[in-house]
């Protein structure tokens, strides 16, 4: 069988990594596509998989999304007539989702952000099985025009973990002292279309760094204006990408005005605080109803949770374990809708 995964953000490197291997080990021949975006094509050598990069992100003006999405429609189309696969996997890939359905071509497609409405409009009524955690509201997808839903219990995020072992080796790389307490952060996707807002990022790891001198502050950029607008801070920021897996283990916090590293913070037993200032998706809404993630928009709220989550570091990331062990493998569910649209294909 040959499968085609198209892999159009950072955090679906990581969680297409162990799959992609797997399937390889199966004897299944592994068609892998990209985009230029950001640290992606760094970040696809360094997990080992092999890529073609098929065209770039659209920014985010309207004008420029629709763009660059057809003309990589046709490319990737070129392409895919022929490689030939079997089957096309993504995870909110708006363009595999249209050259599959265009190309008579069975499709499977990862769904675990229900907010990203106008793409949503263009995947799930193409696409031949949805695979969605449970927490994602069946009813909207069903309203979206969803053929077949297969869910599981828990997050995509736990797949990041498969077959990967914390290395210390991060934390000499990015020059952190043993003798401080470890703070990660990330700010808002204003790429995306469903973002509209800016979070109040700066000042909060502002008033952290001159309150909390006994941390310090790894922060991972988006973009060059990111780099550009944080660099005024005392921060360490990588301008490569880092091994930000590993680096969960070792910190004592998360704060993040996104969506996946937060959850990705949490499964890796970070305590982590959301300062996302859109609409949270339901699954980051679950993981708030387990205790694995905190919510807050309001600055000294979120400080005073700051401090004390750092102090409870060692009780919080064993309770985050403990919760995060009782979810069940999203790739067994992958492999079932793919097993189940080739058979109705036939």
């Amino acid at each position: 069988m040959k499968i085609w995964i198209d892999i159009t953000s950072l955090p679906h490197v990581h969680f297409f990594r162990s799959f992609i291997k797997r399937m390889g080990r199966e004897g299944h021949d592994m068609l892998v596509t990209t985009r230029k975006f950001s640290f992606m094509e760094e970040l696809l050598q360094k997990s080992g998989i092999e890529h073609h990069v098929i065209g770039s992100h659209g920014g985010k003006g309207l004008k420029g999304k629709l763009v660059k999405s057809s003309t990589r429609i046709s490319r990737l189309a070129a392409l895919v007539s022929e490689e030939r696969p079997d089957v096309g996997l993504s995870k909110h890939s708006v363009e595999c989702a249209r050259v599959c359905f265009g190309m008579k071509i069975p499709s499977v497609m990862v769904v675990d952000h229900e907010t990203a409405t106008a793409a949503m409009r263009l995947m799930v009524p193409l696409t031949d099985v949805i695979v969605s955690p449970q927490a994602t509201p069946r009813g909207l997808l069903a309203g979206m025009g969803a053929n077949k839903i297969v869910d599981f219990f828990g997050v995509c995020e736990t797949a990041h973990f498969y077959d990967f072992t914390p290395s210390r080796k991060v934390l000499s790389e990015l020059g952190l002292s043993n003798r401080k307490k470890t703070i990660i952060s990330r700010s808002e996707p204003m790429l995306s279309s469903h973002n509209e807002h800016y979070s109040n990022l700066f000042s909060i790891l502002k008033e952290i760094g001159e309150t909390h001198p006994e941390t310090q502050t790894v922060f991972i950029p988006r973009s060059k204006k990111d780099m550009k607008k944080f660099r005024n801070l005392d921060l360490i920021i990588p301008e490569s990408p880092v091994d930000t897996l590993s680096l969960y283990a070792f910190s004592d916090l998360m704060i993040g005005a996104g969506s996946c590293m937060n959850r990705e913070a949490c499964v890796g037993g970070c305590p982590t605080i959301s300062i996302c200032p859109d609409n949270l998706p339901a699954i980051d809404r679950f993981m708030i109803s387990k205790g694995l993630m905190s919510h807050s928009l309001n600055k000294d709220e979120i400080l005073s949770m700051a401090s004390g989550m750092i102090e409870k570091n060692g009780e919080l990331k064993a309770e985050n374990k403990r919760v995060v062990s009782g979810f069940e493998d999203p790739y067994g569910k992958i492999g079932e809708a793919i097993r189940s649209v080739l058979r109705e294909k036939r």
